[in-house]
């Protein structure tokens, strides 16, 4: 599961290449406009495998104190986080240094561009206990997945029919992340007995058949640019199936044998991923900036994918050692001060 973290990251720096190097409103042709779009609809598994991570791991959760308690840290990177991506835009954007401005943008979100993801999971946050009283007084096999296609035709299926009449109710598609987080709850308590190379398969021939759809969409629409619909959105049935299908060969790779130093970092990288998500942000401004006013055409700043994620990676996750360093610190003093005054 650090693995399907740490992928999950990747995945959104990724897909944040696209967002940040003009790849939207830019004309799709040939060959290199087809590939384009199949690396962002493979990697657009990033946000779904989060949630669906969190519903594998968060499932047997139990209303208590406890629990509750276990959303102070996620805050704690927040606010963290905001607070330097707020030095840093007034600094690089000469914006005011207002504290109570500051304490307005780290509430409604605004602080960090990227920070709806925490906006989302603070709420799924507070339901999981409930969710889990749902999915768990069911039965057998057969009642979660009425449970969980119940969840898909909610939100997805109207994503397929939707697009051009309506013809199903789309009011509930964006409650999307409950039917991916029981989607990871099912996962958490079922065996998918599928070998590994046929769900390779299966996800290679997906990827294929809706990178075809979306350049089907970009060509057909007026100006030739990929069109982000609902069916290629989080919620979305490519999403859905892709996301799914990534996780489930990850759960079936066999990391025993690797070492454990490899392990170590990979656990590390695991803690990580929030701060390095969140901070983002800053590195993805910094680089952009720099690519986009060297290279005019987006199809020249290609290649610079492969220099600018490892860069954002690495400079992110640094960025989140030393959040998570300061907090762990904080802890520490804090639990100091607790036991003197028990002593006293």
């Amino acid at each position: 599961m650090d693995l399907v973290r740490v992928f999950a990251v990747f995945s959104v720096f990724s897909v944040h290449f696209f967002l940040n190097s003009g790849f939207y409103g830019q004309g799709i042709k040939g060959i290199s406009g087809y590939f384009t779009i199949a690396v962002r609809t493979f990697f657009m598994v990033c946000v779904p495998m989060f949630i669906i991570l969190s519903g594998f791991l968060m499932n047997k959760k139990k209303l208590s104190k406890r629990y509750y308690r276990g959303i102070i840290k996620i805050i704690a990177v927040y606010i963290l986080a905001s607070i330097v991506s707020l030095i840093f835009k007034a600094k690089y954007f000469g914006e005011d240094m207002d504290v109570w401005r500051w304490i307005k943008n780290i509430f409604n979100y605004s602080g960090i561009s990227y920070s709806w993801y925490i906006e989302m999971y603070i709420g799924l946050f507070l339901i999981m206990p409930f969710l889990n009283l749902a999915y768990n007084s069911l039965k057998s096999k057969k009642e979660k997945l009425v449970l969980i296609f119940s969840f898909i035709a909610l939100t997805t299926l109207p994503t397929v029919i939707n697009y051009e009449y309506k013809v199903f109710p789309g009011y509930w598609e964006m409650v999307y992340p409950i039917t991916y987080y029981f989607i990871g709850a099912f996962l958490s308590e079922f065996k998918i007995n599928i070998k590994k190379r046929y769900i390779l398969i299966a996800l290679l021939v997906c990827i294929l058949v809706f990178t075809g759809f979306n350049y089907y969409r970009a060509y057909i629409s007026t100006r030739h640019e990929f069109e982000k619909g609902p069916y290629c959105d989080w919620r979305g049935f490519e999403n859905l199936i892709d996301s799914v299908l990534v996780f489930i060969f990850i759960q079936k790779l066999n990391l025993e044998k690797l070492p454990d130093v490899i392990k170590g970092i990979l656990k590390k990288l695991s803690e990580l991923t929030l701060g390095a998500y969140l901070l983002s942000y800053i590195f993805d401004t910094i680089f952009y900036g720099i690519l986009n006013d060297r290279i005019i055409l987006f199809y020249d700043r290609i290649p610079y994918y492969f220099i600018i994620i490892p860069m954002v990676f690495v400079c992110s996750m640094a960025g989140s050692f030393v959040i998570n360093a300061v907090i762990r610190i904080f802890k520490v003093i804090l639990n100091k001060e607790s036991k003197l005054k028990q002593v006293n």
